[in-house]
């Protein structure tokens, strides 16, 4: 989105702004309102520019794993947390902002023409979920948003997920999902080509303008995620979140068991 259409959906929703602190950046802020119909995917923090959906992400994160912080901020600045394996697929984000200094964070994404596992700047890789590079039991936490849905062997990146993580470790993650029936197929994968069984559906991508929706996940999704061994569960925005810029949100936790 152009700065100036930023600005001008701004000041048209400023009765939507909220005051609040960020969970990533660590700072009292006012979250910017650039569109209430999709708010899961704006209010963003003037700073680090993270969004609705990333500061669920976050909270996340500090109450399952870091618990003794306010903001991911305050993990560069403390040594025990320093050490803490964290991978995001993705980049340039509010995430990297506060953490690329760490030790142990890398990020990853999938960049067309270049070589899965190779660094494209320092602690920066090309990834692809579906066949990760790194080692087995690398990582206490991976964090995806938005992803999975758009990977054509959807079963496969979990799996990997699962084998890149410690034990014990988290993905924490957010994919579109229905809560009340089962996943929605989009496009028919079984084969070596695509068919699609309903109009496609596309989301738009940083890096590639727009990116097909294979599916939209379904509640048969906790028992799949309990066959590779995972044990899931889902956190729903509430009132108490709107102080985070958290609003019309909801983020999945599943843990190496």
């Amino acid at each position: 989105m152009k700065v100036i259409d930023a600005a001008t959906l701004a000041i048209q929703n400023v009765g939507y702004h909220q005051v609040g602190k960020c969970n990533i950046c660590g700072k009292s802020t006012i979250f910017v309102c650039i569109d209430v119909q999709t708010v899961r995917n704006n209010m963003y923090c003037p700073f680090c520019k993270s969004s609705s959906r990333k500061r669920h992400v976050a909270k996340l994160l500090i109450d399952k794993v870091i618990l003794k912080v306010s903001s991911l901020a305050d993990i560069s600045s403390n040594q025990n947390l320093n050490n803490l394996t964290i991978y995001n697929a993705d980049v340039n984000d509010a995430f990297s902002k506060v953490l690329y200094n760490s030790t142990s964070y890398f990020c990853s994404s999938y960049i067309p023409n270049v070589q899965p596992g190779g660094e494209v700047k320092e602690k920066v890789f090309c990834q692809d979920l579906e066949n990760l590079t790194f080692a087995s039991e690398n990582f206490d936490v991976v964090i995806t948003e938005d992803v999975f849905e758009h990977i054509r062997d959807y079963e496969k990146a979990f799996r990997e997920v699962y084998r890149v993580l410690k034990k014990g470790g988290y993905h924490i993650f957010t994919v579109p999902c229905f809560f009340d029936k089962p996943t929605l197929i989009r496009v028919d994968t079984s084969g070596v080509e695509d068919i699609h069984l309903l109009p496609p559906e596309y989301h738009g991508d940083r890096i590639r303008g727009k990116i097909l929706a294979y599916r939209t996940f379904g509640i048969d999704i906790f028992d799949f995620l309990e066959k590779v061994g995972f044990e899931t569960t889902v956190d729903f925005s509430n009132y108490r979140d709107r102080r985070y810029g958290i609003f019309d949100s909801y983020a999945f936790c599943s843990k190496k068991v």
